[in-house]
């Protein structure tokens, strides 16, 4: 017998503590935008095949997830966003599906105001069973390699209305305390995420941005490379750009340049380390040196603008 639907909802007022939890599922993030963080996640356990979840955030993060051979994955916005943002190489819109080509990881760049989004996990086997019911064997190999699709507005608003009812009823779960339930919501969502889909030859999408391999390469070479002394213009020459195309692509991608993006990551660095470290005075500076931050003083201002409190009040409530 199948068991009844399973709901979870948890409020973060920390990014790390944020992201551990979204680990579970295999995404990475890393906050890009300067601010005190707050995050909302809601989630319906449906059944084994299908798992539905909505992940709210107050800044911009970048996502990273790879994908599960036997799964596909279904990311919608539930509020439109505002850019930059970007799914992989392409801009995000309203009413885009993407992520649901298993062969590529999942890479999202969220809005500086923040997301509202929900992720659809359902295995391929049951995808299949509804995808055939609704006789869309349009919805093959070739589709799946497009991995985002801006569907018309009547195919998209019943299946983006659903959710947020789904999320609203999350608060009282009496109703669906028995396994039927679980056949409910299933024939209830599957079909309006099949219909959502519109066929290969309407399946408009934004085109490529035109730098965003330049700024994946560039991204790669610094996250290699970031417990060492880096530079602009070795970076440039790692990935035969100039500083100025390197500039504006990092610009216009994650709303910051590349140096810039470098001293994120090194603080989130500092910012894990702090969280598991123990409490000593002399720890906030020896952890920013093996990072390398030197001036004390211009590492902690760095750190509250971007995390929105100071690194001893990280260490003190590691």
């Amino acid at each position: 017998m199948a068991e009844s639907p399973k709901y979870l909802e948890l409020t973060f007022n920390d990014v790390d503590h944020f992201g551990e939890v979204l680990a579970a599922s295999g995404l990475q993030l890393t906050q890009l935008s300067q601010g005190a963080f707050q995050g909302h996640l809601a989630s319906w356990a449906v059944s084994p095949g299908l798992n539905v979840t909505r992940q709210q955030a107050s800044q911009s993060l970048q996502v990273i997830s790879d994908q599960r051979p036997d799964h596909l994955v279904f990311v919608l916005p539930l509020k439109t966003p505002s850019l930059p943002a970007f799914a992989r190489d392409r801009p995000l819109v309203a009413n885009a599906i993407f992520g649901f080509d298993i062969e590529r990881p999942i890479h999202l760049i969220t809005s500086p105001t923040g997301q509202d989004q929900c992720q659809i996990d359902v295995s391929k086997a049951l995808f299949q069973h509804y995808a055939t019911l609704a006789h869309r064997y349009d919805l093959d190999k070739a589709f799946f390699q497009l991995n985002m699709v801006v569907p018309t507005i009547d195919r998209f608003s019943p299946l983006c209305a659903y959710l947020h009812q789904l999320f609203q009823a999350g608060a009282d779960r009496v109703w669906c305390h028995t396994p039927k339930a679980t056949t409910l919501l299933e024939q209830d969502l599957m079909p309006l995420l099949i219909d959502a889909l519109p066929p290969p030859n309407q399946a408009d999408a934004p085109r490529p941005y035109r730098r965003a391999a330049l700024v994946a390469a560039a991204k790669a070479y610094i996250m290699v490379h970031l417990d060492q002394p880096l530079t602009l213009a070795e970076i440039c020459q790692a990935v035969y750009a100039s500083e100025r195309s390197l500039h504006y692509g990092f610009q216009e991608m994650l709303g910051m340049g590349p140096m810039a993006f470098v001293k994120v990551q090194r603080l989130h660095g500092i910012r894990r380390a702090l969280l598991y470290a123990d409490p000593k005075p002399e720890t906030v500076a020896h952890i920013a040196h093996q990072w390398g931050f030197f001036s004390l003083g211009h590492f902690s201002r760095n750190y509250k603008q971007l995390f929105g409190e100071s690194p001893s009040q990280t260490l003190q409530r590691r």
